[in-house]
């Protein structure tokens, strides 16, 4: 059985970063998906905004990744912010020096950001840990940054008509990054795992490198975007069969044509040259 989990978060509450074009993407790529997949009404889980948030996110997770057959396709699909963030050691609340990645879910109440941050560490655990067959397919498609602390801030009443970086404004990380002694820090960059620890081979299919934003703009149709689930969606209507490969190679001059982003392949490079959905 197929399944797939949409997640687009274009109002983020109270962090006032909302990203409006998040809506349309994740009603493009519900729709898409639905038809590439061949899913009923129960095989796809859709969650916008308020209802994203990370425990929601975390339980349609180990949904999307139980029950697997032998040929399944099992695709999770973000929009949203992403962000880099400093973990920070629950007993003594010191920081680490290596920064990890992140998508963020819908804000709680807390002001710790960590409790609505779902870390590329703990997803990778969880599909390694998750008993996923190799003889079944998973895909992570990521409109998202993954990069934190380059980008301005959306300031309140600002019009939406400008392009606008996928990435969550942390003031005290941005600070903190840019002290000396983390002038060149490591990143463990989304998705890149030391592969021998892999268990589960997955494609990640992001919408930009590690160090660049992802951006939200108005698109040609009239409606925002984010750039690359516009170009995306347009190349898998256009061919249904496209592999991977091509989805990059087709997608990634339009983008560069107007914004410095590129869209990387990560993961098992064996489905590479394969078709993305059939």
């Amino acid at each position: 059985m197929n399944r797939a989990l949409v997640v687009g978060i274009g109002d983020y509450g109270r962090l006032m970063q909302d990203l409006p074009g998040c809506a349309n993407d994740r009603a493009g790529w519900s729709q898409a998906l639905r038809g590439a997949l061949g899913l009923g009404g129960t095989e796809l889980r859709v969650r916008a905004d308020a209802q994203a948030t990370k425990l929601t996110l975390l339980n349609d997770l180990a949904w999307l990744l139980d029950n697997v057959s032998p040929g399944d396709q099992r695709v999770f699909f973000f929009a949203g912010h992403g962000a880099r963030l400093r973990r920070r050691d629950p007993v003594t609340g010191i920081a680490d020096d290596v920064i990890d990645e992140t998508i963020v879910a819908y804000p709680g109440t807390s002001g710790d950001y960590e409790g609505f941050m779902l870390f590329d560490a703990d997803l990778a655990a969880m599909i390694d840990q998750s008993g996923f067959p190799s003889s079944a397919r998973l895909t992570l498609v990521m409109d998202s940054c993954h990069s934190g602390g380059m980008m301005r801030r959306l300031i309140v009443g600002e019009p939406l008509d400008v392009p606008l970086p996928r990435c969550l404004m942390i003031e005290e990380e941005e600070k903190a990054l840019s002290r000396a002694w983390l002038a060149q820090p490591t990143v463990r960059s989304f998705g890149s795992l030391d592969r021998a620890q892999t268990q589960v081979q997955r494609v990640i299919l992001a919408a930009a490198r590690a160090e660049q934003p992802a951006w939200d703009d108005r698109m040609p149709n009239g409606l925002r975007h984010g750039v690359f689930s516009y170009h995306a969606l347009n190349a898998l209507a256009a061919q249904p069969a496209i592999s991977f490969s091509d989805m990059v190679a087709t997608i990634a001059p339009l983008i560069a044509a107007r914004f410095p982003q590129v869209p990387t392949l990560l993961g098992d490079s064996s489905r590479f040259s394969n078709r993305m959905f059939n």
